[in-house]
């Protein structure tokens, strides 16, 4: 399923949305935490990676540019050649993008959070006989109805045995 599918609550299967809440945060946070793992070990390849560079520029600055043999470069000119370095670089976006990943599996699990407190109020709205007579003739019930009835609409007209009876019908209709 899809993120927009799985934070999706409908209120005529609050039963198996219940149901389904744990297995569905489980999974959203396991996401989570492999997005997490993922650009936590980028940050240790990129710390290595800097480190390499460092190391390489203070041994052989002349190579990144230093003119003045006559002094050591400055930490200020080491940072700044570590920057440009094209590894360097390329890691650095990486992490941008894997961060971004976190991010969106953070909002993901937040969103399953959110999730379960609307299961928990729509239960709650659902045991106070919210959705019964006093509300039949608003626009949400009459919605609720209709896609309820659609629903079984479309599982009526897919059932084999549904299928079969109308090819019977459809015959004698024929016949007569």
């Amino acid at each position: 399923m899809s993120f927009k599918e799985d934070a999706n609550l409908d209120i005529n299967e609050l039963d198996k949305a219940c149901l389904e809440q744990p297995r569905l945060y489980a999974e959203w946070s396991s996401l989570w935490a492999e997005a997490v793992r993922l650009r936590d070990k980028l940050k240790e390849r990129l710390t290595a990676k800097k480190m390499e560079v460092d190391e390489l520029i203070r041994k052989n600055p002349e190579e990144f540019g230093w003119d003045n043999a006559s002094k050591s470069p400055t930490e200020v000119w080491v940072a700044n050649r570590l920057l440009q370095n094209e590894e360097v670089i390329s890691l650095s976006e990486e992490l941008i993008e894997a961060q971004y990943g976190v991010n969106k599996m953070a909002s993901a699990k937040e969103t399953m959070d959110h999730r379960l407190k609307s299961l928990s109020i729509l239960s709650e709205l659902y045991k106070g006989s919210y959705f019964s007579a006093s509300s039949k003739g608003t626009a949400f019930v009459q919605d609720a109805v209709t896609k309820s009835q659609e629903k079984q609409r479309v599982l009526l007209n897919s059932h084999p045995e549904a299928i079969a009876l109308k090819k019977k019908l459809s015959i004698k209709k024929k016949e007569s």
